[in-house]
């Protein structure tokens, strides 16, 4: 549980801790103009032995640098003068590792399997403790701070004031983590199914057509998902498809669902919209979202963040009460029937 409450406290702003951590490949001074996709390709592809680009990654902010991912690694690029600002090799990193603590601990489907177990038993572990903060429904930190009174208020003070956001994060953590199995209950209660991407024929290229290029291609997907704005371009060499992927400033549940593919000449191959997903693909939306915080923007990731950081100390003093049981059975502020039962 400590381990889920801090990583998870850490990942909800993991793009803007890897922008601190590595200022130098992220942040940039906008200026007029963009340069196109191809001409950073070109000039990454052969900044770097000429390896091909596997995918593009454009910025959403005129201050952050675009991403041009190649084999080796991802180089960051200033859009607007073409600079080459770096370049980080595949490989683990701290939030990265991080992340995979929070998801797995690091270990694989065994972890997979304690984690959801843990979300579980946290979702207990709160009741529980309303159950046992109800009758004298207190919210005080009394003592000295080595005392058991004063690790009895603070694990009483701290557990309330975050017990609402814990127990969302709680349920829908453990919602996350048994998707597989709730899925398809989920889909049956709401009479719907995972939305099927349909896939049209490729058409035999015409004698003389030319390919088009990852700029275009980014403009034939804005045409198809109005308002949308590019977030990643997969090159065809790798999967023989242009894949664009597009985020609805208007969605917040289903916003990085839009997929647009296109065949090396620019015909359409399969469109998927966040707009179409069934209702059952929503709920399971709405409980990432919850989850993360992300539904309500800032505040709600700032909420989340603080009440995961809220669980190593309600664990930590909940263990030294358990160690010092013997001491001072009951504090002093219990409730008139707690006193005359003893």
């Amino acid at each position: 549980m400590v381990i889920l409450g801090v990583t998870g406290s850490i990942i909800e702003f993991e793009p803007e801790l890897d922008r601190v951590f590595h200022p130098h490949l992220s942040f940039i001074t906008p200026g007029s103009r963009i340069l196109s996709l191809s001409e950073m390709g070109d000039a990454v592809s052969q900044r770097f032995g000429g390896e091909p680009v596997v995918a593009y990654l454009p910025s959403l902010s005129p201050g952050l640098s675009y991403q041009v991912v190649l084999p080796r690694g991802i180089v960051y690029v200033n859009q607007y003068t073409g600079e080459v600002l770096g370049l980080r090799e595949r490989g683990q990193t701290f939030l990265g590792y991080v992340r995979a603590l929070h998801v797995r601990l690091a270990f694989g489907s065994v972890g997979k399997n304690i984690v959801r177990w843990s979300g579980a038993a946290m979702v207990f572990s709160l009741v529980s403790g309303l159950y046992l903060w109800w009758p004298t429904k207190q919210v005080r930190v009394r003592g000295d701070w080595r005392s058991r009174l004063f690790l009895f208020d603070l694990h009483n003070s701290v557990g309330i004031f975050s017990f609402l956001v814990l127990t969302l994060l709680a349920v829908t953590g453990t919602v996350i983590g048994f998707e597989d199995q709730l899925a398809p209950l989920i889909y049956k209660l709401t009479s719907s199914a995972q939305l099927q991407t349909t896939y049209a024929a490729i058409p035999e290229p015409t004698p003389g057509a030319l390919l088009i290029t990852p700029d275009q291609a980014v403009t034939i997907a804005r045409t198809r998902i109005p308002g949308a704005v590019p977030y990643r371009v997969q090159m065809p060499k790798y999967g023989s498809l242009y894949q664009v992927a597009l985020q609805s400033p208007n969605d917040g549940i289903g916003s990085g669902r839009n997929v647009v593919a296109l065949d090396p000449f620019g015909n359409l191959v399969s469109l998927t919209r966040s707009g179409d997903l069934s209702t059952g693909e929503r709920v399971l939306g709405i409980n990432q979202a919850l989850h993360t915080g992300v539904i309500l923007g800032t505040p709600g990731r700032v909420a989340v963040a603080l009440a995961s950081a809220m669980v190593a100390p309600q664990v930590f003093s909940g263990l030294l009460l358990w160690r010092r049981r013997t001491q001072d059975p009951l504090p002093a502020g219990r409730s008139t029937k707690e006193q005359s039962a003893s």
